[in-house]
């Protein structure tokens, strides 16, 4: 088992590396017309703002215009975050988004405080390479990259917290390209793979994004995009062997963003609820045989709700 997965990762970062990296991004971007972006007087909910894709999408945003509530667990790294940019466009909001109730509250806070969102982005994400359980009993994992995201969508959702047509947009990952939606690897630390674990959380994230758009079409527009391959925090820490192999080919965190921000900005249209915005342009879902196997996403969203209804304390915000 190890060597196949060894065998099929290897087989997979040598195939989209032209894409993915850095290569990819300058390559395309030759191509793009230029347009400085403006989103004066939108307000922006960011998550996992305060390092990485986050923190490029928090500042761009600003730097633009909006006023942006960032969100992160570190407190110290929003305000330093805040000092970089003009005063008054960056609100910090310290929660740790792997606990459900921490979520509710920041939905119920941050439109408190500064009223409905033009955009919410759903980028918080963190990959384990051991089992973790968080105090709410939830696999960290699919708590922070999934089951949070969806959380905090549906109780802004019913909040009030977005907007009339406001913008959603989930992070998701390249490499979800590699598995299929695989329900009992969400959450479950049997035979545990935190790289294979992490990205069924992304392909997740893909296949709910279709959703959104079915049954909330007519409230957001929701889209779901991956950001090549980034040097980031998160991956410096969690795939240190990755990060030394590919080296100066990963692409710089401004790059990650840029998708993100020109989404926002352009809210181009999809005339199918598939697929996932890669580099200014709607690509497919599935790139290798086998990943359409699996669940439907309506067992998904099952699992996603019996999550959140298992919790003691009950919760109180659903769409």
């Amino acid at each position: 088992m190890a060597l196949a997965n060894l065998l099929r990762g290897t087989a997979f970062f040598a195939g989209f590396l032209p894409s993915f990296s850095r290569l990819g991004y300058e390559a395309r971007r030759r191509r793009w017309p230029s347009a400085r972006l403006n989103f004066q007087g939108q307000r922006w909910l960011v998550t996992g703002a305060s390092a990485g894709i986050g923190r490029a999408i928090a500042v761009g945003a600003a730097q633009a215009g909006a006023e942006v509530v960032a969100v992160a667990r570190q407190r110290d790294a929003l305000e330093r975050l805040a000092q970089d940019l003009p005063t008054g466009t960056l609100r910090p909001l310290t929660a740790d988004l792997s606990l459900m109730q921490a979520v509710e509250q920041l939905a119920r806070q941050s439109v408190a405080r500064h009223g409905p969102f033009h955009v919410l982005v759903n980028n918080v994400g963190a990959m384990f390479n051991q089992p973790a359980t968080s105090e709410e009993g939830l696999d960290k994992g699919y708590a922070t990259n999934l089951l949070g995201h969806y959380h905090l969508t549906r109780a802004l959702l019913a909040n009030g917290g977005l907007g009339t047509a406001a913008t959603v947009m989930h992070m998701s990952s390249g490499g979800m390209y590699n598995v299929p939606l695989e329900l009992e690897r969400l959450d479950s630390h049997r035979r545990y793979d935190g790289t294979l674990a992490y990205a069924t959380h992304k392909r997740a994230q893909v296949a709910l994004n279709g959703w959104w758009r079915r049954h909330y079409g007519d409230a957001i527009n929701s889209y779901v995009m991956h950001p090549g391959w980034v040097d980031t925090p998160g991956v410096a820490s969690a795939m240190p062997e990755f990060r030394r192999a590919v080296g100066g080919l990963l692409r710089d965190p401004e790059a990650g963003a840029d998708t993100a921000l020109w989404l926002a900005a352009t809210r181009p249209a999809q005339a199918s609820p598939e697929g996932i915005w890669f580099d200014r342009a709607l690509r497919s879902a599935h790139r290798l045989p086998g990943t359409r196997d699996g669940a439907h996403v309506e067992a998904l969203v099952r699992k996603l709700d019996q999550s959140l209804a298992a919790l003691q304390p009950p919760l109180q915000l659903t769409a």
